[in-house]
């Protein structure tokens, strides 16, 4: 008597999982926001100093961009970025920009998730809890590299690759002072190293000896990435300037330097993930110290979280990096087992009949819905992105002006590329500018301190202004006439005296 051959079972259907489909939808998600960041008034002028930099052949170093500090040491420590930049608007204009900004992003993400571990929804539920509130703060600056760089950081020292360390501290850190960020990575990583070489020492196995191979590794990789950060138009004074330029941001009341508070949407979200992390941290440590001979990178990517942590608290602008840490970390705490489920129900419920095919179809509708949305915006210049934050007919009355023009601070960035032969009062290269004559002119701005002594130290005849500035009604009112003024701008200027 024969037997009938079993039939073979069925192989997976082509197509996706739903679990599949989240994933690539969240990639979807952030592909769609990091390409349609927007500039700011920084954007413009590191635009303008790329200009000056292929033109010239240099880093620029000194002041030429204003008539109130003219000629004064500018600490420009991002010269690569803005010669990339420029290079990049040269061949494609902003959506090249764009595009560049966005691929530092998506990169910085996708290595974000090569670094969680455990089943693709719990990646996904920790991977929204972190980008969420960090694409609140993407926008076409060199911060962008930063993000990408540190995590780049973590993913070489988690898979041991320690050579090209100091080379990516030398490009890092002449395109964003951000650099630093790496080196507090760098001494945590050692410092995790040491203690689990110290945890270990006495198990004379392979384990003991990984440790003390990779301890010293690190040790020899350190000094080497802070020499390569010395690399720069600044040499050793950059770990000065960074210090002195934050504390300089803060007094002058900067608001992305200020301390992270739970007042505002973005810091109490922070707050609200930084608790949750804590949380997960201390009910999960253990399973992190105690874990596998081999989880090295457990204790690198926690280390490197912790490290980074009293920097977001420290002000705003420094949430995304410890942020793009948390996700990896918070997954590595919980395990590759866990999955999140409702309350009150222990076990997980059968399993739904999925549709490979149809989430196929929705994941790439979806795709190609936002491929069309990005080429529309960039084909239009789409007002949310900012890229032509002044209209002609201002940029004419600014360019007619006779004398001196005042201008606030968020606008300086913005005049010195669309109006390159204007100088301007301020911008916001807080850098260069003596904090005493920074800390006046926001004074005066702001409705602080009345304006007449500072306009006549400084002889301004004109003024470029948003339209809603309360400035703008007390110059009126003191007699000076409107040149230009729509629903975004207005350019006034000083009578002549009688």
């Amino acid at each position: 008597m024969t037997t009938a051959a079993a039939e073979p079972s069925p192989g997976p259907l082509p197509g996706l999982s739903f679990e599949g489909m989240a994933i690539g939808l969240l990639f979807v998600a952030v592909a769609f926001r990091a390409l349609l960041m927007p500039a700011q008034n920084d954007t413009f002028w590191h635009l303008r100093a790329g200009a000056d930099i292929w033109r010239t052949g240099h880093a620029p170093l000194t002041d030429s961009y204003s008539f109130t500090i003219s000629g004064l040491r500018w600490p420009d420590h991002e010269w690569l970025w803005q010669a990339f930049v420029y290079g990049c608007h040269r061949l494609g204009g902003m959506p090249l920009v764009s595009l560049a900004a966005g691929a530092f992003v998506i990169g910085a993400v996708v290595l974000v998730y090569r670094l969680m571990v455990g089943p693709r929804i719990t990646r996904f539920i920790l991977l929204v809890a972190a980008v969420a509130p960090a694409s609140c703060v993407w926008a076409l600056r060199p911060q962008v590299v930063t993000i990408f760089a540190l995590v780049l950081l973590v993913w070489l020292l988690g898979r041991e690759r320690l050579r090209p360390i100091p080379f990516l501290f030398l490009i890092w850190a002449n395109l964003h002072a951000g650099v630093l960020f790496g080196g507090v990575v760098l001494v945590a990583a050692l410092a995790a190293a040491a203690l689990r070489w110290r945890r270990h020492r006495g198990a004379e196995d392979r384990r003991h000896l990984e440790d003390r191979r990779r301890l010293v590794g690190l040790a020899v990789v350190l000094p080497l990435a802070g020499l390569a950060t010395c690399a720069t138009p600044l040499g050793l004074g950059l770990y000065r300037f960074v210090w002195e330029g934050t504390s300089h941001a803060q007094t002058a009341w900067i608001t992305e330097w200020q301390p992270t508070l739970p007042t505002g949407a973005l810091g109490a979200t922070f707050w609200v993930v930084a608790g949750a992390f804590a949380i997960i941290w201390a009910k999960r440590w253990r399973t992190l110290i105690d874990g596998p001979a081999d989880g090295w990178i457990d204790w690198l990517v926690a280390s490197a979280t912790w490290a980074l942590l009293p920097f977001a608290f420290r002000s705003l602008r420094n949430i995304p990096p410890f942020l793009m840490l948390a996700a990896p970390t918070a997954s590595r705490l919980l395990g590759a087992g866990f999955r999140f489920r409702l309350p009150g129900r222990g076990t997980a419920p059968p399993p739904s009949p999925d549709h490979p095919r149809l989430n196929l179809i929705l994941l790439s509708g979806a795709g190609a819905v936002a491929a069309a949305i990005v080429g529309l915006a960039w084909t239009t210049g789409a007002k949310p992105l900012n890229w032509h934050p002044i209209g002609d007919g201002a940029l004419a009355a600014v360019r007619a002006c006779d004398g001196p023009l005042y201008n606030r601070y968020d606008e300086g960035g913005y005049l010195i590329w669309f109006a390159p032969e204007k100088k301007v009062f301020i911008d916001s290269r807080h850098d260069p500018y003596p904090l005493a004559f920074q800390q006046e002119a926001i004074a005066v701005q702001n409705g602080e301190q009345p304006y007449r002594p500072l306009f006549e130290i400084w002889r301004i005849r004109c003024a470029f202004l948003p339209t809603d500035a309360p400035i703008v009604g007390t110059l009126r009112a003191a007699g000076w006439s409107s040149r230009f003024q729509d629903q975004n701008w207005t350019v006034l200027a000083r009578s002549p005296a009688p």
